[in-house]
């Protein structure tokens, strides 16, 4: 079996990659976000084929994932049972009022896995199943806003430090779009003007 350190920092790069699959759907569909975004687009566009689908796909079957209960699953909720006598009794209060926000959403979100993202449902259309979910983009944020709260929680449990996942990761990609600016300070870059070992 996987030791709980190794558990919880899987869980923490899930959730890390939930919250970027979500911002780069809600940049796909928001005025704002896509005008914001434009430069990122325009100079990382092999990180930009994917669509606002397939980014929204990613999310679900991993926002998903993190909560689902399954005796085999590594998710938050079995996380947190197993951390329990570890924590505080305020983080514990914190963590039983985190989840019980977190789980109703969650239950959205598990509806759309099983019947139009991991399966397609034979009995249902997508559009009945997404007007029973009825899902929007900030209540995704807000599952990732209180994961993150979850997570680092039960990271502090567990020995660890907290996990710089707090913030959008546009804001990371702007600052890696600054870095190469500053690369370009010399010149256009291009795949044949990376240095080489020589032979």
């Amino acid at each position: 079996m996987i030791d709980l350190i190794e558990r919880v920092e899987m869980m923490t790069r899930n959730i890390i990659a939930a919250g970027m699959h979500h911002d780069l759907w809600s940049a796909h569909i928001r005025d704002t976000a896509w005008k914001q975004t434009a430069v990122y687009r325009e100079e990382l566009s092999d990180l930009w084929w994917a669509n606002s689908l397939a980014h929204r796909y990613t999310f679900y079957v991993r926002a998903a994932s993190a909560y689902i209960e399954h005796r085999k699953a590594n998710s938050i909720p079995a996380l947190v049972r197993e951390c329990r006598d570890r924590m505080s009794p305020e983080q514990l209060v914190e963590v039983d009022q985190l989840l019980a926000e977190a789980i109703p959403v969650f239950k959205k979100i598990e509806g759309l896995r099983n019947n139009v993202y991991a399966h397609l449902s034979k009995t249902r259309t997508v559009k009945d199943v997404y007007g029973d979910v009825a899902i929007n983009l900030d209540e995704a944020a807000r599952l990732i806003s209180l994961s993150i709260d979850i997570v680092n929680i039960i990271r502090a449990s567990a020995g660890l430090g907290p996990a710089d996942i707090g913030r959008s990761h546009i804001d990371q990609f702007f600052s890696a779009l600054n870095a190469i600016d500053g690369i370009r300070q010399s010149g256009p870059l291009s795949f044949i003007e990376w240095p080489r070992k020589a032979v």
